[in-house]
């Protein structure tokens, strides 16, 4: 939390905030001691006087390293003659959100064609920063999902047919594209803070011809604050409160 920019502040409201032991003096929340961390530029250093007024507007602050990634696309659907039409499924995209900083946004990988030319092999989905996609097939193949654990990586897309002699040749589907893995380290959050954490689900496999094509796998994100880790493994919307490091 952040203290009052007015009114009365407390030796109390100082131990409060940056959650040290009593007994406690003003002596202790110079900015360069170990206790008042280097956001709070207007309080002094060591040396110099200090008030109470001097923590008006003050917060205790933690570094909070991040991963993040939206979902897979899905894979593209096959058919047994000719070709398709449209893609798959774009995945979700995956974001982190509160009043303290900027979004930050890893949008999902775009959806596989679905059977674009009478080639009937179904394309492998593009391998994420986790781990492979969905693997290519052959003829009548069914489309095949990303491996678990490879998150925000594409579907395979579903195969097609070859005509043979008398036949028509049926275009495969191709595969999803992965998304962007985004990383990095929010500097001097407020303790307290609430990070809004969505995560974005595969997109949907490509739906008609003959075999349908399956989602892409869906995304992830990471929060680190010293030695307090949280993963966030499934789609859907969550929460992190940001905790004194």
């Amino acid at each position: 939390m952040t203290l009052p920019a007015s009114g009365v502040i407390s030796l109390a409201d100082l131990q409060t905030e940056f959650g040290t032991s009593s007994p406690v003096s003003l002596s202790q929340f110079y900015l360069d001691g170990s206790i008042v961390t280097p956001n709070n530029t207007g309080v002094p250093n060591s040396g110099s006087a200090i008030s109470l007024d001097d923590f008006y507007g003050v917060a205790n602050a933690s570094n909070v390293i991040y991963e993040i990634i939206g979902g897979g696309g899905g894979g593209g659907y096959g058919v047994e003659n000719y070709t398709g039409s449209g893609r798959a499924g774009t995945g979700g995209t995956t974001t982190l959100a509160a009043i303290a900083f900027s979004t930050i946004t890893s949008t999902g990988g775009i959806g596989g064609l679905n059977a674009p030319t009478s080639a009937h092999t179904g394309l492998a989905g593009e391998a994420s920063y986790y781990g492979p996609g969905g693997s290519a097939v052959g003829q009548q193949g069914q489309s095949q999902p990303a491996p678990e654990g490879s998150y925000g990586a594409g579907a395979g897309g579903a195969g097609g047919d070859n005509g043979g002699t008398y036949g028509t040749d049926g275009g495969g589907g191709h595969g999803g594209a992965a998304s962007t893995r985004v990383a990095g380290t929010l500097t001097y959050v407020p303790v307290g803070t609430v990070i809004t954490v969505i995560v974005g689900a595969g997109g949907a496999g490509g739906v008609g011809g003959n075999r349908s094509g399956v989602a892409g796998h869906r995304g992830y994100a990471r929060l680190q604050v010293g030695n307090t880790v949280q993963e966030f493994e499934s789609s859907g919307t969550f929460t992190f409160t940001v905790p004194a490091s």
